[in-house]
């Protein structure tokens, strides 16, 4: 039937990888395909060939089971032959994502929004040992620019994860009121809409003082944000409680459009490839992990 013949030419082809004796299992299976396929009548041995060679390798283990088996032979049949297309289309599914995202899983592998490819090759391939600290503390700051710990994030307005790990992010600067240094320089992912023009305007917001109610509207608001774009962003301002005059001058003229480039740049060169990635005193941290990793690697920063 055709189900054995998939079955053979997949198994055997596999097999005759390892072993020659397979191969010209493999290829009556490959004949018994296209056969089937023209419509042409194939060779009727072959599932009598796999058959007693299945029922008699169970056989010898378990004589009721290969009576199950040669009773139902059929139905493990179907079994199998779709147990192998689900394990191929797996499989393709995680090649492709490996080559998109850099790793099998796809953009939302690690917990964090895998960057595209907007690095070139290292932005797909980094690991966190791979990451460079950067030196400049240009960004949204917030706390004591003189403390010993110093928090860089790059993060993506439109990123779920970015959002998640923002409560932590307010509790860590509640907590160590005075003793650490936060900066955050918004890096856009361009696989997420809108990205750009979220990370602009909340820099905008940023020169009016008031960057985290725009960013908190964002986050509570990112799908209409991801969709609506310029539209709902002007309208999370104007909720922010922003002087839209001011923001709208701000906005429409990109006047933060060269800033926000210089941390994208610093971002590539960091060889940032998720968001959020954080940087404790140098010590890279990526997605938003528990508060006591945050906690232990301040910590371990202030006992340095």
């Amino acid at each position: 039937s055709m189900v054995l013949c998939i079955i053979a030419f997949v198994v055997a082809s596999v097999l005759s990888i390892f072993s020659a004796k397979y191969r010209p299992l493999a290829r009556d299976g490959l004949q018994c395909v296209v056969r089937t396929i023209t419509f042409r009548p194939c060779d009727t041995t072959l599932e009598q060939r796999i058959k007693a060679e299945v029922v008699s390798s169970v056989l010898g283990h378990s004589p009721a089971l290969a009576r199950i088996i040669n009773t139902h032979f059929t139905f493990f049949s179907w079994f199998f032959v779709l147990l192998t297309l689900a394990s191929l289309a797996y499989t393709a599914y995680g090649a492709y994502n490996f080559y998109v995202y850099g790793n099998c899983d796809g953009p939302t592998a690690t917990g964090a929004c895998i960057l595209n490819d907007i690095t070139g090759d290292y932005g797909r391939f980094s690991e966190p040992t791979d990451l460079i600290p950067p030196t400049d503390l240009t960004g949204i700051s917030e706390g004591n620019s003189s403390a010993k710990v110093t928090i860089i994030e790059f993060g993506c307005f439109t990123c779920p994860y970015t959002k998640k790990a923002e409560s932590t992010m307010k509790q860590i600067l509640a907590e160590y009121n005075g003793s650490v240094y936060y900066v955050f320089k918004p890096f856009p992912l361009p696989n997420h809409a809108n990205s750009y023009e979220a990370a602009r305007a909340v820099l905008c917001a940023r020169n009016q003082g008031k960057h985290w109610e725009l960013q908190d509207e964002i986050f509570a608001q990112q799908d209409v944000c991801t969709e609506d774009g310029t539209l709902a962003i002007k309208s999370l301002a104007q909720s922010a409680g922003l002087d839209m005059a001011s923001f709208n001058q701000c906005y429409d003229n990109g006047e933060t459009n060269a800033e926000l480039d210089r941390y994208i740049q610093q971002g590539k060169d960091a060889h940032i490839y998720a968001t959020p990635t954080f940087f404790i005193n140098g010590k890279p941290i990526i997605g938003p992990k528990p508060i006591e990793d945050f906690k232990n690697a301040i910590e371990e920063a202030k006992a340095s």
